[in-house]
């Protein structure tokens, strides 16, 4: 054992000191926040994180868990603690008719190529699938089928969870209940997910995919409102963005139905035009798999991306995003960015620490900029302008999603 770790107890998996590993920990998606920690934990089970755990908390060191390091403000990171690299841990246990029992290290792509074939789904789902199931419930888990289903952490029936003290619980909706409302959501400050028992849902063979185009925001956020509170489709998102020097305001609009509905759910709606197809469930929940290839060939997968989350309340959406729609440009968001808005019920989310405004919809707005390699003025132009969105939610009543820790 290392000097710095002498007198910790033996454990099955393993401690890294190394410099490699240390700045590979220091180091996370968002490319912005570089915080080494004193060591990386690579456990073999929930007992080497008890045992790391209690021995951090003799000699003042935090732990922090990491799943796949898709942070953007270093939420992952502690300087000079102790990382866990859950993805050790990513075991799918069981596949049960209403639920999955699944290690936190495990992907969300694992989880569905595990229950698809039983015909099930987790009811809701990030738009990209290669994140850890521990990842997302740290922060709650936002996708959009959450209008029907509420965030991810709405939706679980258990957990295994190393508690600050260094004690392995299980909890739930019935067990340890404080426990459970401090994990979930808690961006394992409160805890580190070990295990999650997941609720299914009927997945269907195929879905019907409207992709909706607008010429103002106005429309894009009216009809967004009325197709939520209405519930006719299970899946809604839009998005504004520039593709081939053009703006590009869009609805997702999706039916889980197995079979084309046309376009008769979508009368009265003020899009202007509309592209429609039948395709399989997988295909839709997998869709961005093509994108990091592409990404990373252009060099923008392993470079800055100074992203924005917030929540606003549904009055304040429309000024909002007019706002960002005067920003949208290759020097604040590159060819390949992107802002997302899509409307939330709160009446669905249950997670006592998803922070949300007081409002009965809400707005996911993320604003996802990708800025090129050593190019920190462009970063600083994009941070500044992240700054402005957020001064405009605050003062509107929203609320940071993933905001930066302390």
């Amino acid at each position: 054992m290392p000097q710095a770790f002498v007198d910790l107890p033996e454990l099955i998996g393993t401690l890294d000191l190394g410099e490699a590993t240390l700045r590979w920990a220091a180091r996370d998606y968002g490319g912005v926040v570089h915080h080494p920690p004193t060591a990386v934990l690579r456990p073999a089970n929930a007992a080497d994180i008890s045992t790391v755990i209690r021995y951090a908390h003799r000699h003042g060191l935090q732990v922090v868990p990491r799943g796949q390091g898709h942070s953007t403000s270093g939420q992952a990171q502690t300087p000079g603690g102790v990382v866990v690299d859950m993805n050790q841990l990513n075991d799918i246990h069981e596949v049960r008719p209403d639920r999955v029992i699944v290690d936190a290290g495990a992907r969300w792509s694992d989880v569905l190529r595990a229950t698809l074939p039983h015909g099930l789904t987790p009811p809701v789902l990030t738009d990209y699938l290669e994140l850890s199931v521990g990842g997302t419930l740290s922060v709650g888990g936002l996708g959009g089928a959450s209008h029907h289903h509420g965030a991810q952490t709405d939706n679980v029936l258990c957990l295994d969870v190393v508690a600050p003290s260094g004690a392995i619980v299980s909890c739930g909706p019935d067990d340890n209940r404080e426990v459970f409302d401090a994990v979930r959501a808690g961006r394992g400050r409160h805890g580190i997910i070990t295990r999650a028992t997941l609720r299914l849902v009927p997945a269907p063979n195929t879905v019907t995919w409207h992709k909706l185009h607008y010429d103002t925001v106005d429309h894009l956020v009216a009809d967004q409102q009325h197709l939520v509170n209405a519930g006719v489709f299970d899946y809604v998102e839009g998005q504004l963005k520039i593709r081939d020097g053009q703006r590009v305001a869009e609805l997702e609009a999706v039916t889980f139905t197995g079979v084309s509905v046309g376009h008769g759910r979508l009368d009265g709606l003020a899009f202007r035009d509309v592209d429609s197809r039948t395709t399989s469930f997988w295909d839709f929940v997998n869709r961005l798999a093509d994108g990091e290839p592409l990404l990373r060939d252009v060099g923008l997968w392993d470079s800055p991306h100074p992203w924005c989350n917030m929540l606003l309340p549904s009055n304040a959406a429309v000024d909002l995003l007019r706002h960002i729609e005067g920003e949208l440009g290759a020097d604040l968001y590159s060819d390949f960015g992107l802002v997302l808005a899509y409307p939330l019920r709160t009446d669905r989310i249950s997670t006592p620490r998803l922070s949300r405004p007081d409002d009965e919809i809400v707005f996911l707005v993320a604003a996802l900029r990708y800025a090129p390699a050593d190019a920190p003025q462009v970063v600083a132009a994009m941070q500044a302008a992240n700054d402005v969105l957020v001064a405009k939610v605050l003062q509107a009543g929203g609320r940071l999603y993933l905001e930066p820790l302390p």
